[in-house]
């Protein structure tokens, strides 16, 4: 079995090859070592942490996402459940999708590719029938103030896409700022969330690899 070799023991056998002056018994050495007569040049490269482990943006959205439903649902009343699923059931969704079961009796069975879609539309959902007795203890002030559905799904729109100009850059990073700062002040259960902290290295991901569309790595929700 090949002997492992540790960086400390690594570099001590790349200075005795470089101290050696006879050609012919450096080249023994780096036979021996199994090493070059000159270290690597990517030796010099150091590690960025942020870009050489990315984040799995896909999942880490449709999390946040998912937790902002949730929530966002956990806050209707008794008529605004009626309410919404009288307009669910005759919402309008484009021809290519499957329908979705009610997310607020069947929000476990949701697959993330379903909160993304839920996202979309639900800006549409809650502009037909949300009123101050749609929400639990008078809750109206703190949706209308704090909670932006639309500005999420704006969010949502601006990670995922393919191309990217000058101008998108800049909304991307105004669209992660104002969620960054939204989402904890509505919901306690933000703070301090991995999925909410990446916010602040994606805009240097979709500059370093163009889109933010093929960075993958998991993170806890």
């Amino acid at each position: 079995m090949t002997t492992l070799h540790y960086h400390h023991i690594t570099d001590e056998e790349i200075s005795k090859i470089f101290q050696e002056s006879v050609s012919s018994k450096r080249g023994q050495l780096c036979i021996e070592y199994g090493l070059r007569s000159l270290p690597s040049i990517l030796d010099k490269l150091k590690r960025e942490r942020h870009l050489q482990t990315p984040q799995d943006i896909y999942h880490a959205t449709a999390g946040k996402i998912g937790r902002l439903l949730k929530l966002t649902c956990e806050l209707f009343s008794q008529e605004g459940e009626d309410d919404f699923a009288k307009i669910w059931k005759i919402f309008e969704i484009p021809k290519k999708w499957s329908r979705l079961p009610n997310p607020i009796s069947h929000y476990n069975s949701f697959m993330m590719s379903d909160l993304l879609r839920l996202a979309m539309i639900m800006p549409f959902l809650l502009n037909q029938f949300l009123k101050e007795s749609s929400l639990k203890n008078n809750k109206t002030a703190t949706i209308q103030q704090r909670i932006d559905i639309l500005q999420v799904a704006k969010m949502m729109k601006a990670v995922f896409n393919k191309e990217f100009i000058l101008d998108s850059y800049e909304e991307l990073q105004l669209y992660l700022k104002e969620e960054f700062l939204i989402l904890p002040k509505v919901f306690a259960s933000f703070v301090n969330l991995p999925i909410i902290h990446i916010n602040m290295h994606l805009l240097m991901h979709a500059k370093t690899f163009g889109t933010l569309v093929n960075s993958f790595q998991s993170i806890i929700l």
